[in-house]
């Protein structure tokens, strides 16, 4: 039986993996309506900018953890900038960032 859930928690995984970036052109859009560059970016994703370029047009999708930091940046943008089409994707993204565990005192 444990075999089963292990099979489940994977397709799971796997479905939290996609839903959380728009579309390219909102990518790019995004990022050019904050003023900043492919570079910028890709080196605050540890990324190179080749790399971030195939991310941002759909070409090639980043994964875990750099794709939940990338659409947790695209989150933020959005609530800067607005959106412009579907905008479900805010949802996943804003749940990306993962919860500080450090304590007050650094443990």
């Amino acid at each position: 039986m444990s075999e089963i859930f292990a099979a489940v928690d994977a397709l799971l995984a796997k479905a939290r993996e996609g839903g959380d970036l728009p579309e390219p052109a909102e990518r790019e859009r995004l990022r050019k309506a904050a003023g900043l560059t492919q570079v910028e970016v890709a080196d605050a994703l540890k990324t190179r900018r080749e790399t971030f370029a195939k991310w941002e047009a759909g070409t090639a999708q980043p994964r875990s953890p750099k794709r939940g930091a990338y659409a947790f940046l695209l989150a933020g943008l959005a609530d800067i900038h607005g959106t412009q089409g579907p905008d479900g994707w805010l949802t996943l993204a804003r749940r990306a960032r993962p919860l500080d565990t450090s304590t007050a005192d650094g443990e």
